[in-house]
């Protein structure tokens, strides 16, 4: 039975199938917006929840997972929002508490050159970092990302650019200008 079918049909076992193909992949997307284990969680369990609740406004004009995302960086905003007009935020001097089972993220990121990475990553602000999550960590296309986010394509691509931009200045040494690349199989 399809999941959304089956959402409608029997929302409690629809919802416990939901959170096992979907949970831990939006907590990827949630814990590189957030940047905080905490927040990622809520935000994950914010947006399922959400999905099932709205399951029957679900119209299939792209992925299913397009339309969580969507959900997912709805609530992402709002959370900023929120955030930036009560200007209090007592997380930051909690320490992050290790996941019990290292995964493959996890294991990537205990390399000095994918600390750095994820540390310029960080670095960015929300509107770059956020879609430097979609295409290159959930390798969406721009169309999908523009469709997500409520943007133009001309929009991403070019928040796309200046987080590459930014990226490069963050990591000097490490990645080289763009015109170093090797492009068709010719040298430059």
């Amino acid at each position: 039975m399809d999941l959304v079918d089956e959402i409608k049909l029997r929302p409690a076992v629809g919802a416990r199938r939901l959170v096992v193909e979907y949970r831990e992949r939006l907590y990827q997307v949630a814990y590189r917006l957030c940047l905080n284990a905490a927040d990622a969680e809520d935000l994950c369990f914010r947006t399922l929840q959400r999905a099932v609740e709205r399951i029957g406004g679900y119209r299939p004009s792209g992925s299913f997972f397009q339309w969580l995302y969507t959900i997912l960086v709805n609530f992402r905003h709002m959370d900023v929002r929120r955030k930036a007009a009560n200007m209090l935020d007592f997380t930051d001097d909690l320490p992050e508490t290790p996941a019990d089972t290292p995964d493959a993220a996890e294991t990537l990121a205990a390399t000095e050159d994918a600390a750095s990475v994820r540390a310029a990553i960080a670095a960015l602000p929300e509107i770059f970092r956020e879609v430097v999550v979609f295409r290159y960590f959930e390798d969406m296309s721009v169309p999908e990302i523009a469709q997500v986010l409520g943007l133009p394509e001309g929009s991403v691509k070019s928040r796309l650019n200046r987080a590459k931009a930014r990226i490069r200045n963050l990591l000097p040494g490490t990645i080289g200008p763009p015109d170093a690349f090797i492009q068709d199989g010719a040298k430059p």
